[in-house]
């Protein structure tokens, strides 16, 4: 449910929801062309895994298939984009806000650039 958090409201013109709309999907297409950039720059499971199963963002299942992955010695950055896939079928902007939330850009430092890219919509 893309539009399920409030984004918008039945006040909303059809000119705005069309504009917002468009923003979602420019901002999608960059979340794509992103993907490798974003599992390159997320070097551990932890905290990214655990907030994305806490905020529900992937399901239990998934989080422990991600983890049976890493046991299994998949790298990282591998189990991390497979974790992104998942993020892209329901992509909306708190997607975004997950992604980029206070812990993450604490934690890794490389999402820093990537979250300006955004910002500036490359």
């Amino acid at each position: 449910q893309p539009f399920s958090h409030g984004i918008f409201s039945s006040r909303m013109s059809t000119e705005q929801e069309n504009t917002e709309m468009h923003l979602i999907e420019c901002m999608l297409k960059h979340f794509k062309t992103q993907k490798v950039a974003i599992s390159n720059a997320i070097r551990s499971t932890f905290p990214f895994l655990e907030s994305l199963r806490d905020r529900e963002f992937i399901t239990g299942k998934m989080y422990e298939d991600l983890l049976d992955s890493c046991r299994s010695l998949v790298p990282v950055d591998k189990v991390i984009y497979r974790a992104l896939e998942e993020l892209e079928k329901k992509f909306d902007m708190t997607v975004l806000c997950e992604l980029f939330n206070e812990v993450n850009m604490e934690k890794y430092p490389n999402l820093n650039l990537i979250r300006r890219s955004f910002e500036c919509g490359n």
